[in-house]
């Protein structure tokens, strides 16, 4: 079985979101239907804008918790989000 480690991104507040799952579409479905309640309600609709298999979930938190730090997130903004065109 393979883990996804994704990173979602909500283009009207500018913000991101890293994961991981066994099951993107139904994580993706949980983050824009969600209740509003959810903490992250208010930053919705979310896009997928990248995505890693990793067979070993340890790998795939290693590579969650990189893509959290400062450093990851820099990678995601200069490398991944000029790839798409939120205009």
């Amino acid at each position: 079985m393979s883990f996804k480690v994704f990173v979602l991104y909500s283009y009207p507040n500018d913000r991101l979101f890293v994961g991981y799952t066994k099951s993107l579409t139904d994580y993706m479905i949980t983050m824009n239907v969600m209740k509003s309640n959810n903490p992250l309600y208010e930053f919705r609709p979310w896009t997928l804008i990248h995505m890693e298999l990793f067979e070993d979930e340890d790998e795939a938190m290693v590579r969650e918790g990189f893509l959290k730090q400062e450093m990851g997130q820099d990678y995601i903004r200069r490398e991944i989000l000029p790839m798409f065109d939120f205009h």
